[in-house]
């Protein structure tokens, strides 16, 4: 789901391929998430 926010066209040229993966850590209710998105543009 996360890799469907952005996609190619939204972004420059070579983007893509030097983001590999984005992190975020997120807090819930039973704790903090580290949540990593592998290969974000898509």
């Amino acid at each position: 789901a996360g890799r469907h926010v952005l996609t190619r066209d939204d972004v420059l040229d070579g983007v893509p391929e030097m983001l590999k993966e984005v992190q975020v850590e997120a807090t819930f209710p039973d704790g903090t998430k580290l949540v990593t998105v592998h290969h974000p543009i898509g």
